[in-house]
C-alpha cells in the first residue's frame, strides 16, 4: 500500500496515526483546523494538512497526493460530520481507492435517563418550555442551529461549553453569546469536573450528543445523575457500518496491532450486592475503567463505559483477548475478594494467559461479616464453611462434622435448596440447633430469618442466603475415633475384628484429604472406621458379594457416615473405574492379591499398603509383592488375641486366629 490517508476531527483518528506513527508507516492526516494539528504529536512519519476542504478541494488533495487504487483513505471524522463523510466519499470515487469509515462505538443506556432527539433544532425547541440553567455541549459548528431555534430568554439562560480555539469564539461573538455565558475548556472531562461546572452554574438541563466513550458521554449521563440535571440527547445521523481502528490499523499496516500499553485488570469484592456497600474507591475505578465484569445483578446499576455479565475466567479472558482496546478492567465478585471468591481463580488465570498484565486485588465486605453485625455476633471464634456451588454429599459431610463439634458455623450457601439439605443432615444426627439465616443481603428486601432444624428442613422461601448455624450441645472432637465390634451389623459376614482393624487403620498413615481403597469390605467395618477419622477423607470400599455389600450400607446408614462410596464388583477389574488411591488396605482378595498389586502399581506409584494375612499362601504373595517392587517403609506384624469369655463362674481365654499385618510403600 503506497498512500494512507486519514481524515481526522476525532480521538480515534488521533490515536490511528499515533499507531501508525509507532511502527514507522508513512501517512497524511487532514484537519480542519490549527487544534486539530496542534494535538497531533510530531513525528516524522505523519504529514498534516490542516484547513477546511469542500468536495473539490478534497479531489484535488488526493490527485495531488497519486492516490489510486491501491492507496486507502481513512474516514475518522466526528459522527455528526455526515456532510464531511459525504464529501470525502465522493472526493475517493474518482481514485477508486479502499474507502473505510471509523465506526465510534455508540453509548447505550437507558432512555429512562435521558431525553432524545433527532436534531439540534428539535431539542432547542423542546427546551423553550423548561425552567432552569442550560449547559450546551455540542460544540460550536451547530449553535447556530441552536440558537436559531430559541427564545431569547432561554439563550441567556444557556451556557456554552466550546474549545478554547479562534474559531469556536469567533462563532460565539456573531451569534452575540454573553461572555459570561462561554465555557472554553479543553477535554476530557471527567465526571467531577462535570459535576462542579453544573453545580457553579445551576444547570438544570445538560444537552450532549451520542459521542461515544471517548467522547465523554458517559462523564456527562453520570454527572447528571449526580446533580440531578436532566440529560437532553441530540441522536446520531443515520450512517453506513463502519470499523474499528484496530480493523483499519490492520488493513492500513498488514499486521495485527499489539498495544505497547500494559494492562491493568482490579479485581474487587463488591460487598454483598447493593453498591452502597461496596468501598468507595470502586467508584473512581469503575469511572476510569474501559470495561467492567461481573455478574449481571452486579453489575446492572452500574454505569460504565463498557459492561460484560460475565465471571467465569475463561469467558472474561476471551473478551481481554479479543478486545485490545481495554487497557484497564474491573472484574467484581460478590462479598470479600479473599473469601470464597472467584477472585482467586481469575488471578491466577490472568497470571498464567496474560502474565504481563498488571493485577491489583481489592477487597470487600462479605456476607458473613454483614450478617454478623446485622445480628450482633462474631465469627473469630466461628467456623467459615461454604457449598456455594459446590455442594456435593462429600462438602456437605464436611460441613456437618464442623456444625458437630463448632458452637458457631458460618455457610455461604446457593439457594435454599442447601439450607434444607444441611438441617437434614443436622436433624440425621440428632441435632437441635438454631439457624440463623440472612437473606437478600444489604438490598431492601433483606430479611434476618431464625429457624429450628425442622423449621429449617421445611424452608422455601427462595433469595441469596446466607447461614448462621448455632449449636449449643457442640460435642468435643476425639482425638483419635474408634468404634468397637458391637457397633457393626454383622449378620453371617466375616468382619476384621476391633483389635485387628485399628492396628491395620494406624499402619496406613493416612493423611488428611487422602483416597482410601477397602478391598473386600466384609462389613464395612474398615472403610467406615477410616471415614470416621476426618470429613475430607474418600474411602471406597470394593466387595463382589451381594449380601456383604447391602451390609455396608446398612451399616452406613446405622452409623451417619456419608464419605464411603461402597462398590459392588470384582477387583481388579472393578479398580480401573475409580480415582487413583493414596492408601489401600486388602482384608480380602479371593487369591488375586498379586493381581490387585499389579493393577495398582500401573495406577500410581506411592501408595501405601497395609494386606491382613491368616494363611501361608497369602503371607508368601505378599512377601513376593514387596520383594518385585522393592518395597520401602516396611512394617510387618504379627498379632495373636484372645477374646474373655464367660463360661459359668469363670472366665475363659477363647483364641482368636493370628493376623500377619503387612504394611508397605510400594
Amino acid at each position: 500500500m503506497k498512500n494512507i490517508v486519514i481524515f481526522s476531527g476525532t480521538t480515534e483518528g488521533h490515536k490511528l496515526s499515533d499507531m501508525l506513527n509507532k511502527v514507522g508507516i508513512r501517512h497524511h492526516v487532514c484537519v480542519a483546523s490549527d487544534y486539530g494539528s496542534d494535538v497531533m504529536d510530531d513525528d516524522s512519519f505523519a504529514s498534516v494538512h490542516v484547513g477546511r476542504m469542500d468536495v473539490s478541494q478534497m479531489r484535488e488533495y488526493l490527485n495531488g497526493l497519486g492516490i489510486t487504487y491501491d492507496d486507502m483513505v481513512i474516514d475518522a471524522t466526528h459522527p455528526y460530520a455526515s456532510e464531511v463523510t459525504k464529501n470525502i466519499k465522493e472526493a475517493v470515487k474518482d481514485t477508486e481507492a479502499i474507502y473505510v469509515r471509523i465506526k465510534r462505538e455508540s453509548n447505550i443506556c437507558d432512555d429512562k435517563d435521558v431525553l432524545r432527539y433527532d436534531s439540534v433544532t428539535e431539542c432547542a425547541k423542546a427546551l423553550n418550555e423548561t425552567k432552569g440553567n442550560i449547559l450546551l455541549t455540542i460544540g460550536s459548528n451547530q449553535l447556530g442551529a441552536y440558537c436559531e431555534s430559541v427564545s431569547e430568554e432561554t439563550k441567556k439562560k444557556t451556557y456554552v461549553r466550546i474549545l478554547p480555539v479562534y474559531e469556536s469564539l469567533k462563532i460565539c461573538n456573531d451569534l452575540n453569546i454573553p461572555s459570561q455565558n462561554i465555557i472554553a475548556m479543553h477535554g476530557p472531562f471527567k465526571t467531577d469536573l462535570n459535576v462542579s461546572m453544573m453545580r457553579q452554574y445551576d444547570i438544570k438541563h445538560i444537552v450532549t450528543k451520542d459521542s461515544g466513550t471517548s467522547g465523554g458521554f458517559d462523564e456527562k449521563i453520570k454527572a447528571s445523575k449526580i446533580t440531578g440535571a436532566i440529560c437532553h440527547v441530540i441522536n446520531r445521523p443515520t450512517e453506513d457500518e463502519g470499523i474499528s481502528i484496530y480493523k483499519a490499523y490492520e488493513m492500513a499496516a498488514g499486521h495485527e496491532y499489539i498495544s505497547d500499553i500494559k494492562r491493568t485488570v482490579f479485581i474487587a469484592g463488591y460487598g454483598p450486592g447493593d453498591k452502597k456497600y461496596a468501598i468507595n474507591i470502586l467508584n473512581d475505578i469503575i469511572e476510569e475503567s474501559d470495561a467492567v465484569f461481573g455478574a449481571k445483578r452486579l453489575i446492572e446499576n452500574i454505569n460504565a463505559k463498557k459492561k460484560y455479565p460475565l465471571y467465569m475466567p475463561k469467558d472474561i479472558l476471551d473478551v481481554l483477548k479479543k478486545e485490545t482496546d481495554i487497557n484497564k478492567a474491573l472484574i467484581l465478585y460478590t462479598g470479600d475478594s479473599s473469601f470464597y471468591s472467584g477472585a482467586k481463580k481469575m488471578t491466577d488465570a490472568i497470571k498464567d494467559k496474560m502474565p504481563d498484565t498488571d493485577v491489583r486485588v481489592l477487597p470487600g465486605i462479605s456476607s458473613v461479616s454483614y450478617l454478623c453485625a446485622a445480628v450482633n455476633e462474631t465469627y473469630d471464634d466461628a467456623v467459615l464453611f461454604s457449598i456455594h456451588g459446590r455442594n456435593d454429599i462429600y462438602r456437605l459431610n464436611e460441613l456437618k462434622d464442623k456444625i458437630l463439634y463448632n458452637r458457631k458455623t458460618f455457610v455461604l450457601l446457593s439457594g435454599d435448596e442447601d439450607l434444607r439439605n444441611v438441617a437434614g443432615l443436622v436433624g440425621e444426627n440428632g441435632l437441635e440447633c438454631r439457624f440463623i439465616i440472612g437473606k437478600d443481603l444489604s438490598y431492601d428486601n433483606e430479611e434476618i430469618i431464625k429457624l429450628n432444624t425442622k423449621q429449617a428442613i421445611d424452608y422455601e422461601g427462595g433469595g441469596i442466603l446466607t447461614l448462621l448455624v448455632i449449636n449449643e450441645n457442640a460435642k468435643k472432637r476425639p482425638v483419635i475415633k474408634l468404634y468397637d465390634d458391637e457397633s457393626f451389623i454383622r449378620d453371617k459376614v466375616p468382619m476384621t475384628k476391633e483389635c485387628i482393624r485399628n492396628e491395620s487403620i494406624i499402619r496406613l498413615d493416612i493423611k488428611s484429604g487422602d483416597t482410601v481403597y477397602d478391598i473386600g469390605g466384609g462389613t464395612g467395618s474398615v472403610a467406615i472406621s477410616i471415614a470416621a477419622l476426618h470429613p475430607s477423607l474418600r474411602v471406597y470400599t470394593f466387595e463382589h458379594k451381594e449380601e456383604a455389600y447391602e451390609l455396608i450400607k446398612k451399616n452406613m446408614e446405622s452409623l451417619h457416615v456419608k464419605n464411603v462410596i461402597p462398590v459392588l464388583g470384582e477387583a481388579p477389574e472393578i479398580l480401573k473405574d475409580y480415582p487413583v488411591p493414596d492408601r489401600v488396605f486388602i482384608g480380602g482378595s479371593s487369591g488375586r492379591l498379586a493381581d490387585i498389586i499389579n493393577e495398582l502399581k500401573n495406577k500410581k506409584t506411592g501408595i501405601r499398603y497395609v494386606v491382613n494375612a491368616v494363611s501361608l499362601e497369602t503371607i508368601a504373595v505378599t512377601q513376593d509383592m514387596i520383594k518385585k517392587f522393592d518395597a520401602k517403609d516396611i512394617d510387618i506384624i504379627q498379632i495373636a488375641c484372645s477374646n474373655i469369655k464367660k463360661i459359668g463362674d469363670h472366665n475363659m481365654l477363647q483364641s482368636e486366629n493370628p493376623v500377619m499385618i503387612f504394611a508397605f510403600t510400594i
